[in-house]
Protein backbone atom coordinates (compact mmCIF):
# COMPACT_ATOMS: atom_id res chain seq x y z
CA UNK A 1 0.00 0.00 0.00
CA UNK A 2 2.49 2.51 0.97
CA UNK A 3 4.74 1.73 -2.06
CA UNK A 4 1.32 2.05 -4.50
CA UNK A 5 0.66 5.67 -2.39
CA UNK A 6 4.70 7.01 -2.87
CA UNK A 7 3.98 5.39 -6.85
CA UNK A 8 1.24 8.00 -7.37
CA UNK A 9 2.87 10.96 -5.72
CA UNK A 10 5.83 10.07 -8.14
CA UNK A 11 3.17 10.06 -11.35
CA UNK A 12 2.08 13.24 -9.84
CA UNK A 13 5.44 14.87 -10.05
CA UNK A 14 6.16 13.67 -13.65
CA UNK A 15 2.47 15.06 -15.07
CA UNK A 16 3.46 18.59 -13.42
CA UNK A 17 6.99 18.01 -15.07
CA UNK A 18 5.22 16.95 -18.20
CA UNK A 19 3.27 20.06 -18.00
CA UNK A 20 6.00 22.87 -17.04
CA UNK A 21 7.65 21.49 -20.69
CA UNK A 22 4.60 21.88 -22.65
CA UNK A 23 4.31 25.14 -21.22
CA UNK A 24 7.69 26.08 -22.68
CA UNK A 25 6.78 24.95 -25.61
CA UNK A 26 3.46 26.60 -26.09
CA UNK A 27 4.32 30.52 -24.51
CA UNK A 28 7.67 30.94 -23.88
CA UNK A 29 8.03 34.40 -25.89
CA UNK A 30 5.28 33.50 -27.77
CA UNK A 31 1.40 35.96 -27.44
CA UNK A 32 -1.78 34.34 -26.16
CA UNK A 33 -4.35 31.96 -28.95
CA UNK A 34 -4.17 28.60 -29.84
CA UNK A 35 -1.63 27.63 -26.91
CA UNK A 36 -3.73 29.18 -24.21
CA UNK A 37 -7.06 26.83 -25.33
CA UNK A 38 -4.71 24.05 -25.74
CA UNK A 39 -2.95 23.82 -22.44
CA UNK A 40 -6.26 24.37 -20.52
CA UNK A 41 -6.96 21.41 -22.16
CA UNK A 42 -4.05 19.85 -21.56
CA UNK A 43 -4.20 20.66 -18.01
CA UNK A 44 -7.78 19.09 -17.67
CA UNK A 45 -6.63 16.20 -18.90
CA UNK A 46 -3.96 15.79 -16.40
CA UNK A 47 -6.05 16.55 -13.53
CA UNK A 48 -8.49 13.62 -15.05
CA UNK A 49 -5.91 11.32 -14.87
CA UNK A 50 -4.23 11.95 -11.68
CA UNK A 51 -7.86 12.06 -10.33
CA UNK A 52 -8.12 8.07 -11.34
CA UNK A 53 -4.69 7.51 -10.30
CA UNK A 54 -5.64 8.73 -6.75
CA UNK A 55 -8.92 6.90 -7.11
CA UNK A 56 -10.58 10.46 -6.81
CA UNK A 57 -14.05 10.10 -8.63
CA UNK A 58 -14.77 13.20 -10.64
CA UNK A 59 -18.01 14.65 -9.88
CA UNK A 60 -20.49 15.37 -12.24
CA UNK A 61 -20.46 19.37 -11.19
CA UNK A 62 -16.63 19.33 -11.47
CA UNK A 63 -17.04 17.97 -15.20
CA UNK A 64 -19.60 21.13 -15.70
CA UNK A 65 -16.68 23.36 -14.51
CA UNK A 66 -14.16 21.81 -16.96
CA UNK A 67 -16.46 22.23 -19.68
CA UNK A 68 -17.17 25.72 -18.91
CA UNK A 69 -13.71 26.59 -18.48
CA UNK A 70 -12.50 24.98 -21.74
CA UNK A 71 -15.14 26.96 -23.62
CA UNK A 72 -13.77 30.24 -22.39
CA UNK A 73 -10.33 29.30 -23.29
CA UNK A 74 -11.59 28.52 -26.75
CA UNK A 75 -12.94 31.93 -26.65
CA UNK A 76 -9.26 32.98 -26.16
CA UNK A 77 -8.41 31.65 -29.78
CA UNK A 78 -11.64 32.77 -31.52
CA UNK A 79 -11.40 36.35 -30.40
CA UNK A 80 -8.95 38.77 -30.84
CA UNK A 81 -10.17 41.56 -28.76
CA UNK A 82 -7.33 42.18 -25.87
CA UNK A 83 -10.35 42.97 -23.27
CA UNK A 84 -12.33 40.05 -23.98
CA UNK A 85 -9.37 37.79 -24.23
CA UNK A 86 -8.17 39.61 -20.46
CA UNK A 87 -11.77 38.58 -19.17
CA UNK A 88 -12.14 35.10 -20.59
CA UNK A 89 -8.41 34.27 -19.41
CA UNK A 90 -9.98 35.79 -16.08
CA UNK A 91 -12.88 33.59 -15.88
CA UNK A 92 -10.73 30.78 -16.43
CA UNK A 93 -8.57 31.93 -13.40
CA UNK A 94 -11.57 31.72 -11.51
CA UNK A 95 -12.95 28.02 -12.86
CA UNK A 96 -9.95 26.45 -12.37
CA UNK A 97 -9.52 27.71 -8.51
CA UNK A 98 -13.11 26.66 -7.92
CA UNK A 99 -12.29 23.56 -9.71
CA UNK A 100 -9.15 22.77 -7.27
CA UNK A 101 -11.24 23.56 -4.06
CA UNK A 102 -14.22 21.18 -5.08
CA UNK A 103 -11.58 18.23 -4.43
CA UNK A 104 -10.83 18.98 -1.13
CA UNK A 105 -13.69 21.63 0.18
CA UNK A 106 -17.38 22.38 -0.28
CA UNK A 107 -19.22 21.82 -3.53
CA UNK A 108 -20.08 24.95 -5.58
CA UNK A 109 -23.59 24.84 -4.34
CA UNK A 110 -22.94 25.82 -1.08
CA UNK A 111 -20.54 28.65 -1.30
CA UNK A 112 -21.33 31.80 0.65
CA UNK A 113 -20.42 35.05 -1.61
CA UNK A 114 -17.44 35.82 0.71
CA UNK A 115 -15.90 31.66 -0.20
CA UNK A 116 -15.45 33.28 -3.89
CA UNK A 117 -13.51 36.01 -2.55
CA UNK A 118 -11.36 33.73 -0.30
CA UNK A 119 -10.90 31.71 -3.65
CA UNK A 120 -8.53 34.28 -4.91
CA UNK A 121 -5.89 33.86 -1.57
CA UNK A 122 -6.17 29.56 -2.81
CA UNK A 123 -2.59 29.78 -4.22
CA UNK A 124 -1.01 30.69 -1.08
CA UNK A 125 -2.00 27.04 0.21
CA UNK A 126 -0.27 25.98 -3.25
CA UNK A 127 3.17 27.29 -1.97
CA UNK A 128 2.86 25.19 1.65
CA UNK A 129 1.64 21.87 -0.67
CA UNK A 130 4.67 22.45 -2.49
CA UNK A 131 7.25 21.53 0.21
CA UNK A 132 5.04 19.29 1.73
CA UNK A 133 3.90 17.59 -1.62
CA UNK A 134 7.74 18.09 -2.69
CA UNK A 135 9.05 16.61 0.51
CA UNK A 136 6.95 13.44 -0.04
CA UNK A 137 7.98 12.82 -3.62
CA UNK A 138 12.10 12.78 -2.30
CA UNK A 139 11.72 10.93 0.65
CA UNK A 140 12.29 7.84 -0.87
CA UNK A 141 10.12 5.57 1.54
CA UNK A 142 9.06 3.03 -1.14
CA UNK A 143 12.49 2.37 -1.53
CA UNK A 144 14.64 2.24 1.36
CA UNK A 145 11.69 2.31 4.25
CA UNK A 146 11.79 4.39 7.44
CA UNK A 147 14.91 4.40 9.28
CA UNK A 148 17.65 4.78 6.37
CA UNK A 149 20.91 6.81 6.60
CA UNK A 150 21.49 6.11 2.89
CA UNK A 151 18.08 7.03 2.52
CA UNK A 152 18.85 11.05 4.11
CA UNK A 153 22.06 11.35 2.13
CA UNK A 154 19.99 10.02 -1.12
CA UNK A 155 17.10 12.02 -0.39
CA UNK A 156 19.51 15.38 0.60
CA UNK A 157 21.20 14.66 -2.86
CA UNK A 158 18.18 14.76 -4.79
CA UNK A 159 17.16 18.27 -2.86
CA UNK A 160 20.48 19.88 -3.17
CA UNK A 161 20.67 19.24 -6.83
CA UNK A 162 17.30 20.57 -7.38
CA UNK A 163 17.85 23.76 -5.44
CA UNK A 164 21.58 24.09 -7.16
CA UNK A 165 19.93 23.41 -10.51
CA UNK A 166 17.44 26.29 -9.75
CA UNK A 167 19.75 29.22 -8.16
CA UNK A 168 22.48 28.50 -10.65
CA UNK A 169 20.09 29.08 -13.43
CA UNK A 170 19.19 32.45 -11.30
CA UNK A 171 22.74 32.93 -11.06
CA UNK A 172 23.47 32.63 -14.57
CA UNK A 173 20.44 34.75 -15.82
CA UNK A 174 21.42 37.67 -13.40
CA UNK A 175 24.99 37.63 -14.14
CA UNK A 176 26.97 37.46 -17.87
CA UNK A 177 30.58 36.68 -15.57
CA UNK A 178 28.88 33.87 -13.73
CA UNK A 179 26.99 32.46 -17.28
CA UNK A 180 30.48 32.67 -18.80
CA UNK A 181 32.38 30.35 -16.32
CA UNK A 182 28.90 27.73 -16.05
CA UNK A 183 29.15 27.08 -19.79
CA UNK A 184 33.43 26.47 -19.94
CA UNK A 185 32.09 23.89 -16.86
CA UNK A 186 29.88 22.28 -19.16
CA UNK A 187 31.31 23.22 -22.25
CA UNK A 188 28.24 24.34 -23.45
CA UNK A 189 26.54 27.58 -24.70
CA UNK A 190 24.02 28.77 -21.70
CA UNK A 191 22.33 31.08 -23.88
CA UNK A 192 19.99 33.82 -22.17
CA UNK A 193 16.66 31.59 -24.04
CA UNK A 194 17.80 28.16 -22.57
CA UNK A 195 18.09 29.63 -19.17
CA UNK A 196 14.81 31.54 -20.06
CA UNK A 197 12.90 28.50 -20.90
CA UNK A 198 14.13 26.30 -17.74
CA UNK A 199 12.84 29.18 -15.57
CA UNK A 200 10.01 29.37 -16.73
CA UNK A 201 9.06 25.66 -17.03
CA UNK A 202 10.36 24.97 -13.90
CA UNK A 203 8.31 27.38 -12.02
CA UNK A 204 5.11 25.83 -13.75
CA UNK A 205 6.45 22.46 -12.92
CA UNK A 206 6.40 23.66 -9.44
CA UNK A 207 3.31 25.18 -9.69
CA UNK A 208 0.86 22.23 -10.71
CA UNK A 209 3.40 20.41 -8.06
CA UNK A 210 1.67 22.31 -5.14
CA UNK A 211 -1.92 22.20 -7.25
CA UNK A 212 -2.03 18.72 -7.31
CA UNK A 213 -0.65 18.02 -4.31
CA UNK A 214 -3.57 20.21 -2.38
CA UNK A 215 -6.11 18.21 -4.95
CA UNK A 216 -5.27 15.04 -4.23
CA UNK A 217 -2.82 14.61 -1.10
CA UNK A 218 -5.45 16.41 1.06
CA UNK A 219 -8.27 14.33 -0.45
CA UNK A 220 -6.26 11.33 0.88
CA UNK A 221 -5.59 12.68 4.69
CA UNK A 222 -6.16 9.81 6.40
CA UNK A 223 -3.95 7.82 4.68
CA UNK A 224 -0.93 10.46 5.45
CA UNK A 225 -1.94 10.52 9.09
CA UNK A 226 -0.65 7.50 9.48
CA UNK A 227 2.71 8.23 9.33
CA UNK A 228 1.78 11.73 10.72
CA UNK A 229 5.00 14.57 11.96
CA UNK A 230 7.25 11.96 10.33
CA UNK A 231 6.43 12.85 6.73
CA UNK A 232 6.95 16.30 7.60
CA UNK A 233 10.63 15.95 9.46
CA UNK A 234 13.66 16.17 7.85
CA UNK A 235 16.70 14.35 8.85
CA UNK A 236 19.72 16.29 9.76
CA UNK A 237 21.78 14.38 7.12
CA UNK A 238 19.57 15.64 4.21
CA UNK A 239 19.32 18.97 5.54
CA UNK A 240 23.68 19.46 5.89
CA UNK A 241 23.60 18.50 2.34
CA UNK A 242 20.67 20.71 1.20
CA UNK A 243 22.15 24.19 3.06
CA UNK A 244 25.54 22.82 2.58
CA UNK A 245 25.30 22.72 -1.26
CA UNK A 246 23.31 25.48 -1.31
CA UNK A 247 26.04 27.51 0.70
CA UNK A 248 28.93 26.26 -1.07
CA UNK A 249 26.93 27.66 -4.16
CA UNK A 250 26.71 30.93 -3.13
CA UNK A 251 30.10 31.75 -1.83
CA UNK A 252 31.39 31.01 -5.28
CA UNK A 253 29.11 33.45 -6.69
CA UNK A 254 29.34 36.22 -4.11
CA UNK A 255 33.56 35.69 -4.72
CA UNK A 256 32.43 36.55 -8.52
CA UNK A 257 30.96 39.41 -7.51
CA UNK A 258 33.29 40.69 -5.18
CA UNK A 259 35.81 40.45 -7.77
CA UNK A 260 33.53 42.57 -10.56
CA UNK A 261 31.96 45.36 -8.43
CA UNK A 262 35.24 45.96 -6.45
CA UNK A 263 37.73 45.39 -9.05
CA UNK A 264 36.68 48.89 -11.37
CA UNK A 265 35.68 48.97 -15.22
CA UNK A 266 38.60 46.69 -16.19
CA UNK A 267 36.82 43.83 -15.00
CA UNK A 268 33.89 44.64 -17.02
CA UNK A 269 35.64 45.68 -19.56
CA UNK A 270 37.42 42.75 -19.96
CA UNK A 271 34.11 40.50 -19.66
CA UNK A 272 32.55 42.63 -22.86
CA UNK A 273 30.61 44.33 -19.85
CA UNK A 274 29.60 48.04 -19.11
CA UNK A 275 28.57 49.29 -15.63
CA UNK A 276 25.02 50.04 -16.60
CA UNK A 277 24.76 46.61 -18.48
CA UNK A 278 26.01 45.04 -15.71
CA UNK A 279 23.47 46.42 -13.19
CA UNK A 280 20.44 46.37 -15.33
CA UNK A 281 20.73 42.06 -15.47
CA UNK A 282 19.96 39.97 -13.30
CA UNK A 283 18.73 42.73 -10.45
CA UNK A 284 14.73 41.13 -9.95
CA UNK A 285 16.71 37.50 -10.42
CA UNK A 286 18.89 38.39 -7.13
CA UNK A 287 15.40 39.12 -5.45
CA UNK A 288 14.31 36.04 -6.17
CA UNK A 289 17.03 34.00 -4.97
CA UNK A 290 16.88 36.14 -1.93
CA UNK A 291 12.87 35.12 -1.65
CA UNK A 292 13.56 31.35 -2.38
CA UNK A 293 16.59 31.05 0.29
CA UNK A 294 13.78 32.90 2.33
CA UNK A 295 11.15 29.80 1.84
CA UNK A 296 14.00 26.69 2.04
CA UNK A 297 15.07 28.15 5.46
CA UNK A 298 11.68 28.81 6.97
CA UNK A 299 10.71 25.26 6.32
CA UNK A 300 13.36 23.64 7.12
CA UNK A 301 13.36 25.28 10.20
CA UNK A 302 9.89 24.09 10.66
CA UNK A 303 10.15 20.37 9.18
CA UNK A 304 13.95 19.80 10.38
CA UNK A 305 13.82 17.23 13.59
CA UNK A 306 15.16 18.87 16.90
CA UNK A 307 16.89 17.41 20.18
CA UNK A 308 14.99 18.15 22.83
CA UNK A 309 12.66 21.13 21.42
CA UNK A 310 16.29 22.41 20.32
CA UNK A 311 17.44 22.71 16.81
CA UNK A 312 20.63 20.72 16.34
CA UNK A 313 23.92 22.89 16.46
CA UNK A 314 24.74 22.13 12.71
CA UNK A 315 21.58 23.58 11.62
CA UNK A 316 22.11 26.90 13.15
CA UNK A 317 25.38 27.30 12.02
CA UNK A 318 24.45 26.33 8.26
CA UNK A 319 21.15 28.51 7.80
CA UNK A 320 22.66 31.40 9.65
CA UNK A 321 25.75 30.81 7.01
CA UNK A 322 23.06 30.50 4.01
CA UNK A 323 21.59 34.15 6.06
CA UNK A 324 24.62 36.10 5.96
CA UNK A 325 25.34 34.76 2.51
CA UNK A 326 21.51 35.77 1.12
CA UNK A 327 22.20 39.12 2.85
CA UNK A 328 25.22 39.59 0.63
CA UNK A 329 23.71 38.66 -2.14
CA UNK A 330 21.19 41.49 -1.21
CA UNK A 331 24.01 43.83 -0.67
CA UNK A 332 25.33 43.13 -4.52
CA UNK A 333 21.81 43.65 -6.18
CA UNK A 334 21.78 46.90 -3.95
CA UNK A 335 24.77 48.22 -5.38
CA UNK A 336 23.80 47.18 -8.93
CA UNK A 337 20.73 49.21 -8.36
CA UNK A 338 22.39 52.19 -7.18
CA UNK A 339 25.17 51.56 -10.04
CA UNK A 340 22.07 51.52 -12.89
CA UNK A 341 19.94 54.53 -10.70
CA UNK A 342 23.15 56.60 -11.05
CA UNK A 343 23.22 56.25 -15.00
CA UNK A 344 19.22 57.17 -15.51
CA UNK A 345 18.34 58.69 -12.38
CA UNK A 346 15.67 57.72 -9.48
CA UNK A 347 12.34 56.50 -10.39
CA UNK A 348 9.55 55.09 -7.95
CA UNK A 349 9.95 51.14 -8.58
CA UNK A 350 14.08 51.52 -8.25
CA UNK A 351 13.47 53.53 -4.64
CA UNK A 352 10.64 50.82 -3.70
CA UNK A 353 13.19 47.85 -4.91
CA UNK A 354 15.92 49.30 -2.34
CA UNK A 355 12.88 49.39 0.45
CA UNK A 356 11.91 45.87 -0.40
CA UNK A 357 16.16 44.57 0.13
CA UNK A 358 16.37 46.40 2.90
CA UNK A 359 13.00 44.81 4.81
CA UNK A 360 13.98 41.09 3.30
CA UNK A 361 17.37 41.54 5.17
CA UNK A 362 15.50 42.42 8.18
CA UNK A 363 13.29 39.13 8.10
CA UNK A 364 16.50 37.09 7.41
CA UNK A 365 18.23 38.68 10.42
CA UNK A 366 15.20 37.69 12.14
CA UNK A 367 14.60 34.45 11.21
CA UNK A 368 18.21 33.50 11.72
CA UNK A 369 17.36 35.14 15.29
CA UNK A 370 14.43 32.82 16.12
CA UNK A 371 16.55 29.59 14.95
CA UNK A 372 19.43 30.43 17.12
CA UNK A 373 17.45 31.41 20.15
CA UNK A 374 14.77 28.34 19.07
CA UNK A 375 11.99 30.94 19.56
CA UNK A 376 8.36 30.47 19.21
CA UNK A 377 7.04 31.10 15.44
CA UNK A 378 4.38 33.30 16.84
CA UNK A 379 6.83 35.75 17.79
CA UNK A 380 8.33 35.70 14.87
CA UNK A 381 5.10 36.37 12.66
CA UNK A 382 4.27 38.97 15.19
CA UNK A 383 7.98 40.60 14.69
CA UNK A 384 7.42 39.95 10.90
CA UNK A 385 3.89 42.15 11.60
CA UNK A 386 5.78 44.84 12.79
CA UNK A 387 8.40 44.91 10.59
CA UNK A 388 6.00 45.53 7.70
CA UNK A 389 4.11 48.28 9.75
CA UNK A 390 7.56 50.35 9.90
CA UNK A 391 8.28 49.84 6.80
CA UNK A 392 4.89 51.32 5.63
CA UNK A 393 5.21 54.12 8.03
CA UNK A 394 8.72 54.87 6.79
CA UNK A 395 7.38 55.27 3.41
CA UNK A 396 5.21 57.35 4.29
CA UNK A 397 7.41 59.79 6.71
CA UNK A 398 9.92 59.50 3.49
CA UNK A 399 7.28 60.87 1.17
CA UNK A 400 8.50 59.25 -1.70
CA UNK A 401 7.83 61.38 -4.60
CA UNK A 402 9.38 64.02 -2.96
CA UNK A 403 12.63 62.47 -2.37
CA UNK A 404 12.53 61.23 -5.87
CA UNK A 405 12.40 64.94 -7.25
CA UNK A 406 14.79 65.84 -4.81
CA UNK A 407 17.60 63.42 -5.85
CA UNK A 408 16.64 63.56 -9.64
CA UNK A 409 17.31 67.62 -9.32
CA UNK A 410 20.40 67.27 -7.71
CA UNK A 411 21.81 64.59 -10.05
CA UNK A 412 20.84 67.36 -12.73
CA UNK A 413 22.81 69.52 -11.16
CA UNK A 414 25.81 67.54 -10.94
CA UNK A 415 25.27 65.84 -14.22
CA UNK A 416 23.55 68.30 -16.40
CA UNK A 417 21.25 64.78 -17.47
CA UNK A 418 17.21 65.28 -16.62
CA UNK A 419 14.27 62.85 -17.87
CA UNK A 420 11.74 66.06 -17.19
CA UNK A 421 8.10 63.60 -18.53
CA UNK A 422 8.93 61.36 -15.87
CA UNK A 423 9.58 64.09 -13.08
CA UNK A 424 6.32 65.88 -14.29
CA UNK A 425 4.72 62.54 -13.62
CA UNK A 426 5.55 62.21 -10.01
CA UNK A 427 2.23 63.43 -7.82
CA UNK A 428 1.64 66.98 -6.91
CA UNK A 429 3.45 66.13 -3.94
CA UNK A 430 6.74 67.06 -5.64
CA UNK A 431 5.36 69.87 -7.67
CA UNK A 432 6.58 72.72 -5.37
CA UNK A 433 10.07 71.58 -5.78
CA UNK A 434 9.75 70.98 -9.60
CA UNK A 435 8.16 74.09 -11.17
CA UNK A 436 11.09 75.61 -11.65
CA UNK A 437 11.64 73.86 -14.60
CA UNK A 438 9.12 75.81 -16.15
CA UNK A 439 11.81 78.08 -16.58
CA UNK A 440 14.87 75.69 -17.44
CA UNK A 441 17.56 77.48 -19.75
CA UNK A 442 17.39 74.05 -21.73
CA UNK A 443 14.34 74.82 -24.12
CA UNK A 444 14.10 70.82 -24.40
CA UNK A 445 13.56 70.24 -20.70
CA UNK A 446 10.84 72.99 -20.22
CA UNK A 447 9.02 71.25 -23.58
CA UNK A 448 8.99 68.01 -21.83
CA UNK A 449 8.53 69.06 -18.95
CA UNK A 450 5.39 71.49 -20.12
CA UNK A 451 4.06 67.93 -22.08
CA UNK A 452 3.84 65.94 -18.62
CA UNK A 453 2.12 68.86 -16.50
CA UNK A 454 -0.53 69.73 -19.54
CA UNK A 455 -2.73 66.88 -18.13
CA UNK A 456 -2.92 67.61 -14.65
CA UNK A 457 -4.09 71.16 -16.05
CA UNK A 458 -6.96 69.39 -17.95
CA UNK A 459 -7.69 66.91 -15.01
CA UNK A 460 -8.18 69.73 -12.60
CA UNK A 461 -11.48 71.14 -13.06
CA UNK A 462 -12.75 67.32 -12.96
CA UNK A 463 -11.66 66.49 -9.82
CA UNK A 464 -14.80 66.56 -6.91
CA UNK A 465 -14.68 66.90 -3.46
CA UNK A 466 -14.60 62.58 -2.70
CA UNK A 467 -11.08 62.63 -4.50
CA UNK A 468 -9.44 65.79 -2.82
CA UNK A 469 -5.99 65.28 -1.48
CA UNK A 470 -4.49 67.40 1.44
CA UNK A 471 -2.16 69.51 -0.73
CA UNK A 472 -4.65 69.66 -3.60
CA UNK A 473 -5.71 73.49 -3.54
CA UNK A 474 -1.82 74.27 -3.06
CA UNK A 475 -1.01 72.71 -5.95
CA UNK A 476 -3.71 73.70 -8.43
CA UNK A 477 -3.31 76.91 -7.44
CA UNK A 478 0.52 76.79 -8.35
CA UNK A 479 -0.78 75.19 -11.72
CA UNK A 480 -3.34 77.87 -12.73
CA UNK A 481 -0.19 80.70 -11.83
CA UNK A 482 1.58 79.01 -14.20
CA UNK A 483 -1.17 77.95 -16.91
CA UNK A 484 0.34 80.42 -19.69
CA UNK A 485 3.57 78.87 -19.74
CA UNK A 486 2.75 75.21 -19.93
CA UNK A 487 0.29 75.71 -22.78
CA UNK A 488 2.65 77.82 -24.28
CA UNK A 489 5.36 75.40 -24.05
CA UNK A 490 2.91 72.78 -24.77
CA UNK A 491 1.63 74.44 -27.90
CA UNK A 492 5.90 74.49 -29.13
CA UNK A 493 5.77 71.34 -28.15
CA UNK A 494 3.04 70.32 -30.81
CA UNK A 495 4.32 72.65 -33.63
CA UNK A 496 7.72 70.95 -33.82
CA UNK A 497 5.96 67.32 -33.92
Amino acid sequence: MERQRYSNILTLGATALFLGIVSTVLFYEQGLGLNFSLFVAIVAISGLFLSHIFSQRTKQEQYLLIGIALFFSLMVFVHSSELLTFFNIVGCTLLFLIITNTFVGKQIREYLPSEYIRLLFLPLHFVKSFFKTFLEMVSLRGIFGEHSRTKEIVRGSIMAVVAIVIFGALFASADAVFEKIISHIFTFKLSEDIVGRFIFGAVVSLFFIGTFGFMFRSSHSSAISVSGDKLRNLGSVETAILLGSINVLFFLFIILQLTYLFGGESHFASAGLTYAEYARKGFFELILVAILSYLIISFAETQVVKKEKRHLLSFKIASALLVAQVILILISAFMRLSLYENAYGFTEIRLYSYALMIWIAVILVLLSHHIWTNGERTVFAFRTFCTIVLLLFAMNMLNPDIFIAKKNLKRYADTGTIDAKYLASLSNDALPYTIHLLDDPDEIVRKDFADGLYWKIDHMSKRTWQSMHFNQAQSEKLLESRRNTIEKNKEVSLSLE
